[in-house]
C-alpha cells in the first residue's frame, strides 16, 4: 500500500508539470505528507534499552514518567541534560513496525510528546511456511523475530526483496550485540546456515542498501512443511527424488510423503537448501540409487546436482 501511494503521487507530480505550478506544488506537498516523521530509535523492540535526545527536554528529565503507545516504560533515567534512557515496553496488539505515541509526564502533566517507531518481536515458526511479508527500508531498517531453536544447524533465508540488500543477524538475550549470519551483499534473497543451541533465539533482519521492499523470512533445521511438492523421476527410476517447497502457504496435503507412499520406498536422506524463492527439501530414496552417504555428498558438495551447497543442511533419514 505504501509503495502504491508513493507511486501515485510521483505520477501525479510528473503529470502536473503539464499544468500550472500550483498543481505541482500540491503534488509535492502530498509526497511530503507521505514521508514518515516519527523518530526511529536504534533498536525500538520490547525489552531493548534506548536513548532519546531532544533539546526540548532540557529541564524536563527529572521525576518523569515515559509512556509509549500508552504503556509505561521502565528504567527511565537522564544520561544528559537533553537525553533520557529507558527500556522499551511491550505494546499489545502490534505485529508490525509502526509509529506510536511517545509522551513524557511530570507530576501527571505531559511536558513533551512526539511519535517514535515501535518494532515488535514477532514470534516465528521454523520448518513451516508463513504468509506474512514484512516491509523494510533504509529509514526503518530493522525487523525482529523470535524463534525456538534446537541443538541443530539452522538455515535462514529471506526472499522477495528484489531491489533491496538485506542482512540477517541473531542474538540470544535482549540487548545483546547482534551476531551476523548472512551478509552476502546481494539483492532479492539472503541466506546462510548456523548452528544454534536449544532455547529462545532472536533474529534481526536489517536493510543494508537499495529500495524499500517487503520480504519473507524462512527458517528450518529439518525437512520443511511444504506448500507444494513435486517428484523428479527418470525413465525406469520411479523412486528417484521428490521436492518439498516451503513457499508461503497454505500447506499442501499432497507432499512428498504422500506422493511416494504408493511406492513405499526407503528414504535415505533429506537436503534442505535455500534459494531465491526460499527453502526447499530434496528427498532421496535408497531404491533410486541414493545411499545416505551419497545423498549427503550431493547435498553439501558442488557437482552433485544440488544448489547453494555451502548453506544447505542434511538430515540423514
Amino acid at each position: 500500500m505504501r509503495l502504491i501511494l508513493i507511486t501515485t503521487v510521483l505520477f501525479c507530480t510528473i503529470a502536473c508539470q503539464k499544468k500550472n505550478s500550483s498543481d505541482t506544488e500540491t503534488a509535492l506537498l502530498g509526497l511530503y505528507l507521505l514521508t514518515p516523521t516519527d523518530v526511529v530509535l536504534e533498536w525500538g523492540y520490547p525489552g531493548s534499552v534506548n536513548q532519546f535526545q531532544n533539546t526540548e527536554l532540557v529541564g524536563k528529565t527529572s521525576g518523569i514518567t515515559v509512556k509509549i503507545g500508552g504503556v509505561t516504560a521502565t528504567a527511565v533515567s537522564a544520561t544528559a541534560s537533553d537525553t533520557i534512557q529507558f527500556t522499551m515496553p511491550n505494546i499489545p496488539g502490534i505485529t508490525e513496525n509502526q509509529a506510536v505515541d511517545f509522551t513524557i509526564e511530570q507530576n501527571g502533566v505531559v511536558v513533551y510528546s512526539t511519535k517514535i517507531r515501535y518494532r515488535p518481536i514477532v514470534s516465528w515458526s521454523i520448518n513451516q511456511p508463513n504468509s506474512q511479508f514484512r516491509y523494510i527500508d533504509g529509514r526503518d531498517n530493522k525487523s525482529f523475530f523470535q524463534i525456538t531453536a534446537t541443538n541443530a544447524t539452522h538455515v535462514l533465508n529471506t526472499f522477495g526483496h528484489g531491489l533491496a540488500d538485506l542482512d540477517i543477524y541473531y542474538f540470544t538475550s535482549l540487548n545483546a550485540t547482534p551476531i551476523p549470519i548472512a551478509e552476502k551483499r546481494r539483492s532479492g534473497a539472503e541466506f546462510n546456515k548456523i548452528t544454534l543451541s536449544s532455547g529462545t533465539v532472536y533474529v534481526m533482519v536489517k536493510h543494508f542498501s537499495g529500495f524499500g521492499s517487503s520480504y519473507n523470512l524462512q527458517i528450518a533445521n529439518s525437512g520443511v512443511i511444504a506448500s507444494s511438492s513435486a517428484k523428479l523421476t527418470y525413465s525406469g527410476w520411479t523412486f528417484n527424488l521428490c521436492y518439498d517447497t516451503m513457499g508461503t502457504g497454505p500447506t499442501t496435503t499432497n507432499n512428498c510423503d504422500v506422493q511416494m507412499a504408493v511406492y513405499n520406498p526407503t528414504r535415505s536422506g533429506r537436503c534442505t537448501y535455500p534459494g531465491d524463492q526460499g527453502l526447499t527439501t530434496r528427498n532421496y530414496y535408497a531404491e533410486g540409487g541414493f545411499s545416505t552417504a551419497y545423498s549427503e555428498n550431493t547435498c553439501l558438495n558442488p557437482g552433485g546436482g544440488s544448489q547453494n551447497e555451502a548453506e544447505s543442511i542434511f538430515i540423514p533419514n
